[in-house]
C-alpha cells in the first residue's frame, strides 16, 4: 500500500508527489465521508471548543481515526498563509498518533526567495530534492490545462457545468484523489461530455461567483434548483493552479488564498468582470479570521466600480441541506437579480 502524505490545506503538492507519496487532502475526506457531523462530535468529545472551526475538528477526527489513517505516514500543516488552529493540531497529532509531522508556511510577503527556500526544505523533509518537484510540475501542466478548460466552460456556455461539477473538479486537485494520472483520464472523459453539453447551453440561468472557502453545505445544488449555477468558484480556481507561471515557486506566491484578502480579492475582480457575473455569494466559515474579509471585499468591489448583488453566508457545521432560514435568504437574493 502507498504511503500516504496528508494535509490541512493546498502545500506544492508536486514535492509529495516527487518523493513517492500519495497526497491527500484532510478537507475532502472529511467533508465527503458518510456523517461529517459525527467527525465534528468525536473532535468535541475529546476536548475541542464547541466554538472552534468545524474544519479543524473534522481533520483531527480524520487523522485521530484508525479508519483514515492507517496510511498515513506523513502529516503536513499549514500555519503561516492558513490556519493558526493548524499550529496545535499539528503538536496535538505528533503526540497522539505517532505520525510525522511537517510545518510549511507560505511567506508572509510574496517574496519569490523565500518561496524557492520553503519548497527546499519541504523537499529534503520528504526525501527528494527541488529538480525532482520542477519536473513534477512541468508534468502535471497538461492537466491543469484540462482544468482550465472545464472551468472556463462553465461561464462561456452556462449550465453546461453544474456548479457544483466545477467545484469538485477544482476542489480535488488540491491533491488529485490521490492519483494525478487516473484523475486526468477522468477529466478527459468528462471535456468529450462537454462537447455534447455546449449545445444545451443556458444563458437565461443566473451567473453566480462563489467566493470564500468551499463549503461546508450543499450550496451549489441548491442554486442549480432554482435556475441559477456558479460559474466562478474562486478558492477552489486558486487550488487548481489555473493561470501558467514561468516555475513553480512563481506559481505558489501568486496563489491568492495563503496572502493578503486586498491580494486575493483584486484577483477576484478581473475574473468576476470576465464572466460578467449576475451576483455574488460570500461564504464565511464560523468562528475564523476570514470572515472579516467580507469588509475588504465589500470595499474592494465598490474601488472597483462594481455594483453588483453580493450575500454573506455564516456556517458552522456540516449538513446535507440548506436549513429554512438561510434558503429563505438565497431565494430573495436571487429574487434582486
Amino acid at each position: 500500500m502507498q504511503k500516504i502524505a496528508s494535509f490541512t490545506t493546498t502545500v506544492p503538492v508536486e514535492v509529495i508527489l516527487a518523493s513517492g507519496y500519495r497526497p491527500l487532502d484532510l478537507n475532502n475526506i472529511f467533508v465527503s465521508s458518510e456523517n461529517p457531523l459525527s467527525l465534528v462530535e468525536k473532535a468535541e468529545f475529546s476536548g475541542f471548543a464547541g466554538s472552534s472551526c468545524a474544519w479543524i475538528k473534522g481533520l483531527y477526527s480524520v487523522l485521530a481515526s484508525p479508519a483514515f489513517n492507517k496510511d498515513f505516514e506523513v502529516f503536513i500543516a499549514v500555519t503561516e498563509g492558513d490556519c493558526s488552529n493548524a499550529k496545535v493540531l499539528e503538536q496535538i497529532v505528533a503526540m497522539e498518533t505517532g505520525i510525522r509531522t511537517f510545518i510549511f508556511n507560505f511567506p508572509y510577503q510574496r517574496d519569490i526567495t523565500k518561496m524557492r527556500s520553503e519548497i527546499e526544505r519541504f523537499a529534503a523533509f520528504m526525501g527528494t530534492d527541488y529538480k525532482t518537484c520542477a519536473k513534477v510540475w512541468e508534468d502535471l501542466k497538461n492537466l491543469r490545462k484540462k482544468l482550465k478548460i472545464i472551468d472556463e466552460t462553465s461561464y462561456l456556455y452556462p449550465g453546461s457545468v453544474t456548479g457544483e461539477e466545477n467545484h469538485l473538479f477544482l476542489v480535488s486537485s488540491s491533491d488529485f484523489c490521490g492519483d494525478p494520472v487516473e484523475y486526468e483520464q477522468k477529466a478527459d472523459d468528462f471535456i468529450r461530455e462537454l462537447e455534447h453539453r455546449k449545445q444545451f447551453a443556458d444563458h437565461s440561468r443566473k451567473k453566480i461567483g462563489y467566493l470564500g472557502v468551499p463549503p461546508i453545505v450543499p450550496i451549489h445544488s441548491f442554486l442549480e434548483a432554482r435556475s441559477a449555477t456558479v460559474v466562478y468558484n474562486e478558492i477552489q480556481r486558486e487550488f487548481a493552479m489555473l493561470d501558467e507561471y514561468p516555475t513553480i515557486e512563481e506559481q505558489y506566491i501568486n496563489y491568492t488564498y495563503p496572502y493578503s484578502a486586498a491580494f486575493r480579492f483584486e484577483k477576484a475582480v478581473r475574473e468576476i468582470k470576465k464572466r460578467d457575473l449576475d451576483g455574488i455569494i460570500h461564504y464565511v466559515q464560523s468562528f475564523c479570521h476570514r470572515q472579516l474579509e467580507d469588509i475588504i471585499l465589500r470595499q474592494i468591489l465598490k474601488n472597483n466600480g462594481l455594483d453588483i448583488p453580493l450575500l454573506t453566508l455564516e456556517f458552522d457545521k456540516p449538513a446535507n441541506k440548506i436549513d429554512a432560514r438561510v434558503a429563505t435568504r438565497i431565494e430573495a437574493f436571487l429574487e434582486t437579480i
